[in-house]
């Protein structure tokens, strides 16, 4: 039976192995987005018969869970269904990636599958991301060079643990010069510290952009499977071309041989970051489906 507890940053090592179960490419079955994003979603966690469960409260949604990690499928239906029953409440599963789409709808028939446009991850070849190469990147290209032409002296490197105090001074400045009342940004701003403060523990790849020696910008993510995700990325506008260095930077120096793809994450909506992240020319949207299931007793053991 599933017994779930609140997920907190002290949990991540036991988990951390979990991840590697994962057979898509979306972000939320990440260690990085699950352990950021915890609190404003109220994750929770279990663990039974060798796999991790994730329950979660998305806006709008209520109660979902995420899909298992490890073991077989049918087992993970049936152990949410029976844990649903036994609560009287119905199943919503999010976000299910399109390729699991159809096994999960063979084991729930009358299911209902939504998608939504807004939280669909933008997947990059790694190579594109690196050099801009072709016509269709030309523009990236040029603010690259535009950047190369008016900041000689630049620099890119890893960062490393001295290097924390420094880049949590320029997310400071970073964050005084905007101005959004959203929740979710001063959320992505606690938790960048938050990243930062458990540099090791988190252990994600970082890099960050200098400048005649100052921070202009950093960026922050992983390595699952043969994928690079971008959690964290944050530039100074006022340097022509900063955020394409970063971009280019960050791909070179972390997606090594396997690493044949880049995910940026999802748009949440926002026009402009729509058409920032469509110009970097994905090779494809990572659908991401609601599954709501309203009578979760025919499905689970207490119905045999």
């Amino acid at each position: 039976m599933l017994e779930f507890n609140p997920l907190q940053l002290k949990d991540l090592p036991k988990l951390r192995d979990y991840f590697g179960y994962s057979g898509s490419r979306i972000c939320d079955t990440t260690p990085g987005t699950v352990m950021m994003w915890r609190d404003m979603y109220k994750t929770e966690w279990a663990i039974y018969d060798g796999s991790l469960y994730f329950k979660v409260e998305y806006p709008g949604l209520g109660s979902t869970f995420t899909l298992p990690l490890g073991g077989g499928r049918r087992e993970h239906y049936r152990q949410i269904a029976d844990y649903c029953c036994r609560r009287g409440m119905p199943i919503a599963f999010y976000p299910v990636p399109k390729d699991e789409l159809e096994r999960l709808q063979e084991f729930f028939p009358n299911s209902a599958a939504i998608s939504n446009r807004d939280a669909f991850d933008y997947l990059y070849r790694a190579e594109d991301l690196k050099y801009f190469r072709g016509k269709k990147l030309s523009g990236q290209r040029n603010h690259v060079n535009k950047f190369l032409k008016t900041y000689g002296n630049w620099s890119f490197r890893v960062i490393t643990e001295e290097d924390v105090p420094a880049v949590k001074a320029f997310l400071d400045r970073y964050a005084a010069g905007r101005d959004k009342a959203a929740a979710s940004f001063h959320e992505d701003l606690r938790k960048t510290h938050e990243v930062l403060d458990n540099y090791q523990l988190y252990d994600m790849a970082g890099g960050m952009l200098l400048v005649d020696g100052n921070i202009v910008g950093f960026s922050l993510g992983e390595i699952v499977g043969d994928t690079l995700f971008t959690h964290i990325e944050k530039a100074d506008r006022d340097y022509q071309g900063c955020y394409q260095m970063v971009v280019a930077q960050f791909a070179q120096q972390f997606a090594h041989e396997g690493v044949h793809f880049i995910n940026r994450e999802d748009d949440a909506g926002d026009p402009g970051l729509r058409t920032s992240k469509l110009s970097y020319h994905p090779v494809a949207l990572l659908e991401k489906y609601t599954v709501t299931v309203d009578e979760p007793c025919k499905f689970c053991d207490l119905a045999d």
